[in-house]
């Protein structure tokens, strides 16, 4: 009998790493996988990249005094190599503190700690972003590697993630149908089909959805993950802004 014993704990481990191994490449797959078909999309359409960002946030449980908000602040500033506190204020109601990654290249990272009351204690958040201006430092840093390891150090591995790449079009299109056109195309090559749309005569906003990428938003009764802004720039001649982010741009577009 003792062979069976053997097996069967060979069989769990089996299990157990099969497991493991599926539960890191879906997560692999929610990180990196936005990133990296957003900036292929940008390099097909010969597009000028001008930034790029991953921004994750997280709810990290509750502090119940300035103390023990120091003491999250005393901790992450020995947890993570190069990291260098920018700011802090307890002055008020919500406390904040930030700090600054050194990192490679043009790369940046930041993080913000922010503690704001909720009921008779303080929710804790962290808030962390990667930007860069250059695709190709994506693979010269493997970046994606780091970013993985900066959320799992940080306890953010579940974070809602936000992914964003803004882009300028040399050609300057002026009419809001051209500008729809485009956003089709993107949304052909992204496999999105449309959820809701705002057309101007030099901009348009689309919301649309995709089954390839997992997080998503709800608006009103529908979902959507996927958004794609263009401006024409039509003042200074600048050619057309693109930005396209999942599940939302976060920034000004």
């Amino acid at each position: 009998m003792g062979w069976m014993k053997v097996l069967l704990s060979l069989l769990i481990m089996s299990s157990v790493i099969v497991f493991y191994s599926k539960s890191d490449n879906m997560q692999a797959e929610r990180i990196i996988q936005p990133i990296e078909t957003i900036l292929e999309l940008v390099e097909y359409d010969d597009l000028a990249l001008k930034e790029w960002q991953v921004l994750a946030r997280d709810v990290q449980g509750t502090v119940d005094s300035q103390d023990m908000f120091q003491e999250h602040v005393h901790k992450l500033s020995g947890q993570l190599e190069g990291l260098d506190q920018t700011y802090l204020d307890t002055s008020t109601t919500e406390w904040t503190a930030e700090y600054q990654l050194q990192s490679a290249g043009g790369v940046k990272e930041s993080l913000r700690l922010m503690a704001y009351p909720d009921n008779n204690t303080h929710t804790l958040t962290f808030t962390y972003k990667m930007t860069g201006t250059s695709a190709s430092d994506w693979k010269r840093y493997e970046l994606a590697d780091q970013l993985q390891n900066r959320l799992l150090l940080l306890s953010m591995d579940t974070a809602s993630l936000y992914t964003q790449v803004q882009s300028k079009k040399d050609a300057q299109i002026n009419k809001k149908e051209s500008l729809m056109k485009l956003a089709n195309t993107y949304m052909d090559a992204l496999d999105a089909e449309e959820v809701e749309a705002l057309t101007e005569e030099t901009f348009v906003s689309v919301s649309a959805y995709t089954t390839v990428w997992k997080q998503q938003l709800n608006t009103g009764n529908k979902t959507m993950n996927v958004q794609i802004a263009l401006r024409s720039d039509e003042a200074l001649g600048e050619g057309t802004t693109v930005t396209i982010g999942t599940p939302i741009i976060t920034t000004e577009y």
